[in-house]
């Protein structure tokens, strides 16, 4: 039987709430449009990933985040 990835038992609110901002911070990096279309899902953006993951941001106060612009992209 396979073993799944699981968070430890002894995770703290605070700990698992850090990885489930970073979990969807991630989410949002993946699934971010290029030309109003989402690379990953191939739908119109926001596709339903990144709609929980800001979904799930706005609940912890962190609404509006925007992955950092990558170094190779700016002109």
């Amino acid at each position: 039987m396979a073993t799944r990835a699981r968070p430890r038992p002894g995770l703290s609110t605070v700990q698992l709430r850090n990885r489930m901002i970073l979990s969807a911070r991630r989410i949002i990096t993946e699934h971010w449009p290029r030309v109003d279309r989402c690379p990953t899902c191939r739908s119109a953006w926001p596709c339903p990933p990144t709609e929980s993951a800001y979904g799930y941001l706005a609940t912890v106060g962190q609404d509006g985040w925007a992955p950092p612009q990558r170094a190779g992209s700016r002109r």
